[in-house]
């Protein structure tokens, strides 16, 4: 069985002493990986999602398999920051503990294409972006939240607090009484292509990351990166 795609590079663990397992988030087969053979140089070459193009060969899709791959396309690294490389990491640990092999998910993949292009996302806004990547992936995952309504009253004025039994939104009116069991919605839950501010988007990624405990509890405490980015940001 031979298949030929192109992906984002996830990562690579050490398999014996000079060999690799890697893996990619494929664009029609989903999260795969391989065994490969990389110099210390051509390891060096691959930064995380950085585009690629790969051949994997294997008897089937239950074996490990045998990955040769290629740069398509080269993170730009004199535009990168520290948060920009811990977003990218943490996208990659999420893909990497959430998604089953072999399955393909296009709009996961869309996602992380348009959330990376930086020819047209300001650095600034890439945050915001995340925080939708996040709400997105969950919905694509079949664990979305319904931020268009009151779930209560149908309405779709005046949204402005989340269930965190339901993920399901309630207007002002109907969450009042019961505030304090629920979370208030943040500005940048409104629309992705909203200015919010820093403490703002931590209080998107809390809500997310309630979430992302709650559908994958046993993963979520080794979402090192994830974890280390909110860190980093209360820390600004």
């Amino acid at each position: 069985m031979k298949v030929i795609d192109d992906g984002f590079y996830l990562g690579s663990k050490k398999y014996g002493e000079s060999s690799f397992i890697s893996f990619i988030l494929s664009r029609k087969n989903g999260l795969i990986k391989g065994f490969t053979r990389l110099s210390k140089k051509e390891r060096n070459n691959f930064s995380t999602l950085d585009k690629v193009t790969f051949a994997w060969n294997s008897k089937n899709t239950e074996s490990l398999g045998y990955l040769k791959m290629d740069l398509h396309e080269i993170s730009k690294k004199n535009e990168s920051s520290f948060i920009l490389e811990l977003i990218k990491a943490s996208t990659s640990e999420l893909c990497l503990k959430c998604l089953p092999f072999w399955q393909k998910n296009i709009e996961i993949f869309n996602d992380i294409e348009i959330l990376f292009d930086l020819k047209k996302i300001q650095h600034q806004d890439i945050l915001v972006r995340y925080v939708w990547w996040e709400i997105l992936f969950l919905k694509n995952l079949g664990y979305g939240l319904n931020l268009d309504n009151c779930a209560v009253s149908g309405a779709t004025q005046d949204i402005c607090f989340i269930s965190p039994k339901t993920g399901n939104a309630v207007s002002f009116k109907v969450g009042k009484k019961y505030e304090r069991k629920l979370f208030k919605i943040p500005k940048c839950f409104k629309t992705e292509n909203n200015k919010a501010d820093l403490t703002d988007c931590i209080e998107g990624l809390n809500i997310t990351g309630f979430f992302l405990k709650k559908n994958f509890e046993k993963k979520y405490s080794n979402f090192i990166f994830r974890n280390e980015l909110i860190k980093k940001l209360k820390k600004i």
